[in-house]
């Protein structure tokens, strides 16, 4: 007897502090009588966040590409300061690569730092897969590239190298 009592005190502990396998997210659908698991987000966004806003007003002077410091290139002498607008054509020769990256924004912002520094207007951004390479001038002797590389190096473009291949030719 005193077994059968204990045997079904156990038995009701047991299941009567059972953990219930609901959750507080479940609603009852009332025209299936089924259970779902529906998650509502109600949340009102009346939030209106114009009169935090400020307008930023920063007064910048006009950057001159032709005002450049006479100590930047130390005497090298820019052979295309010349209104060279028309290609003819292309030749095998000669570039300054500066950067190659798989980032094209950093690849972009470091053309706008080349454009800017030098007094160079052939300055590419060109796609080889997966990398996109910053690469300066046009040159047809390989002296020329040389002498622009030694140039980048001093500001500060240290992994510059030359690089072969097909360059243009402006009229």
């Amino acid at each position: 007897m005193k077994l059968l009592i204990g045997i079904t005190a156990i038995t009701l502990i047991l299941f009567g502090c059972s953990a219930s396998t609901g959750s507080r997210y479940e609603t009852k659908n009332e025209t299936e009588n089924e259970t779902s698991t529906e998650v509502t987000n109600n949340v009102a966004e009346d939030f209106n966040i114009t009169p935090y806003q400020t307008e930023i007003n920063i007064e910048a002077p006009p950057i001159a590409a032709n005002n450049l410091p006479s100590d930047v290139w130390y005497g090298y002498s820019d052979s295309s300061s010349e209104n060279n607008t028309k290609i003819v054509g292309t030749i095998d020769g000669f570039r300054v690569q500066v950067l190659s990256t798989d980032n094209i924004d950093e690849a972009n912002r470091i053309r706008a730092e080349v454009y800017e520094k030098t007094t160079r207007k052939e300055v590419y951004v060109i796609f080889e897969p997966p990398f996109y390479k910053v690469k300066v001038g046009d040159f047809t002797s390989k002296s020329e590239a040389d002498n622009l590389r030694f140039n980048l190096n001093q500001l500060g473009y240290t992994e510059s190298k030359v690089v072969q291949e097909s360059v243009n030719l402006f009229e």
